[in-house]
C-alpha cells in the first residue's frame, strides 16, 4: 500500500462503455500498476465502509480513503477498467469490470483476488445455452404445434450462436454492477444481458437465464432490498423485478427509452432509479410501480448516496450534484471542473468524497449546500 497524490482524466464514454473490443489477455494477468497519480485517474464506483471509502476505476485501481483524508492504493491482480464495487460488510467486498472480471476482498479492500473472468463466463454461457436448447427440443418434440415453444427454441439457438461467438472473441464481456445480500449470496450483471449469481461467496458462479431479456439488452445496475426483492435496471429503461430473491422474475417494466445507470435504496424504503438524460424515478413499493421525479437539469445521473442525516446526493454529467432533504425534491450544485461525477461517499458529517473522470475530490458539505440552486 502507498500514499497517493495525482492525474489525468478519461472521457465519460470510455468509463461507461460496454465495449466489446477483443480483450488483451495480459490485462487479466498483469497487476494493476502502483501510481502516485491513481487518485486523479478515472474512478467509477465508491462504497462507504465504517472506517474508510473504497473506490475502483481505471487500470484496476482500487483506492482506500481514510477518515483522515489519506489515500492508499491496494494491490490488485488485474490491469483493466473496474466498473463497480460492493461490500456486504466491513470486510467482504467484490469488484467487477471489463473482461468479465470479478475480484474479492476479505480484509476491507486492502488485498484482492480474482474469482472469475470473461473466459469462464463464456464457458458458463455455452453450458447454459446448450442445456436450454436440449430442454426445448425435447418439449417441442412432445408439442410440435406449440408456437411459443418454437419461438423460445429460436431464441435459445441464437443464444448458442452468441455464446460461441463470444468465446471466439475472448474475455470481452464487461460486468457493470455487483451486489451481495450477505457474505455468501450475491449477483453480478453486465453487457448483453449477463446475470451471474453465487451462494458461496463467489467461489463458484452460475449463469442465470430466468430474466425476460430475449434481446440481451445491457444490464447496468442491480440492487437487493431488505424484504428479499431484487431489482435490475439497464438499457432501454427496463427494470426487472424478483419478489423472491431471484428465484423468479416478473415481466419487466419499461420506464422510458433512456437507459437506467443506477438504483439507490433509501432508508424510508423508497428506491430511486436514475440514468441517461437526467431521467429520475422513485418507487414506494419495492419496485412494483414507479413515478417520475422532477430533475432541475437534464444531465445524465450515474451514482449517489443517502447521507447519515437522511439527505440524498446524486452525481452526474458536467460535474453536477443533486441534493435533496426528502429524496424527491432536488436542488443543484456544480463542481468547478464541470467534469463528470460518477459516485458519492460520505467521509464524515461535514465532508463527502466525489469521484469521477478526474478522480477523487473531497468536498465540504457546508460549501455544497451554500451554493445550491
Amino acid at each position: 500500500m502507498k500514499s497517493l497524490i495525482s492525474p489525468p482524466a478519461l472521457g465519460l464514454a470510455f468509463l461507461l462503455s460496454a465495449s466489446l473490443a477483443v480483450a488483451a489477455p495480459d490485462r487479466l494477468q498483469r497487476p494493476s500498476p502502483m501510481s502516485d497519480a491513481a487518485s486523479r485517474s478515472a474512478l467509477t464506483s465508491i462504497q462507504t465502509l465504517p472506517d474508510r471509502q473504497v473506490m475502483v476505476g481505471d487500470s484496476g485501481h482500487i483506492l482506500l480513503l481514510g477518515a483522515d483524508g489519506r489515500v492508499e492504493q491496494a494491490q490488485v491482480p488485474v490491469d483493466l477498467l473496474l466498473t463497480a464495487v460492493h461490500f456486504a460488510d466491513g470486510q467482504n467486498g467484490w469488484a467487477v469490470g471489463h473482461d468479465g472480471v470479478i475480484l474479492h476482498s476479505a480484509d476491507g479492500g486492502e488485498t484482492w483476488q480474482k474469482q472469475l473472468d470473461g473466459n469462464e463466463i463464456n464457458a458458463l454461457l455455452n453450458e447454459s445455452a446448450e442445456g436450454e436448447v436440449k430442454r426445448l427440443l425435447e418439449e417441442k418434440a412432445a408439442h410440435p404445434d406449440d408456437s411459443a415453444l418454437g419461438l423460445a427454441l429460436e431464441n435459445a439457438q441464437f443464444a448458442v450462436d452468441d455464446a460461441k461467438a463470444a468465446t471466439a472473441g475472448g474475455a470481452s464481456r464487461p460486468l457493470l454492477d455487483v451486489w451481495f445480500r450477505d457474505a455468501n449470496q450475491g449477483w453480478a450483471v453486465g453487457s448483453y444481458g449477463v446475470l451471474l449469481s453465487t451462494v458461496d461467496a463467489g467461489r463458484r458462479w452460475q449463469y442465470q437465464s430466468r430474466v425476460d431479456n430475449p434481446d440481451r439488452l445491457h444490464l447496468n445496475a442491480i440492487l437487493g432490498l431488505a424484504d428479499g426483492t431484487l431489482l435490475i435496471a439497464g438499457e432501454g429503461g427496463r427494470v426487472y423485478r424478483s419478489a423472491d430473491n431471484g428465484a423468479h422474475w416478473q415481466t419487466p417494466i419499461t420506464l422510458g427509452p433512456a437507459s437506467i445507470y443506477k438504483l439507490l435504496a433509501l432508508k424510508n424504503g423508497n428506491v430511486l432509479a436514475m440514468g441517461f438524460g437526467g431521467v429520475l424515478f422513485t418507487s414506494h413499493d419495492t419496485g412494483a410501480t414507479w413515478q417520475a421525479l422532477v430533475n432541475p437539469v437534464k444531465a445524465a445521473l450515474y451514482g449517489g448516496q443517502q447521507l447519515v442525516d437522511g439527505s440524498v446526493l446524486l452525481a452526474g454529467q458536467g460535474g453536477m450534484v443533486l441534493y435533496s432533504d426528502d429524496g424527491e425534491h432536488f436542488k443543484v450544485w456544480r463542481s468547478s471542473s464541470r467534469l463528470p461525477l460518477l459516485g458519492v461517499g460520505q467521509m464524515s458529517a461535514s465532508q463527502v468524497a466525489l469521484i469521477g473522470s478526474a478522480g477523487l475530490k473531497v468536498q465540504s458539505l457546508a460549501e455544497l449546500k451554500e451554493h445550491l440552486q
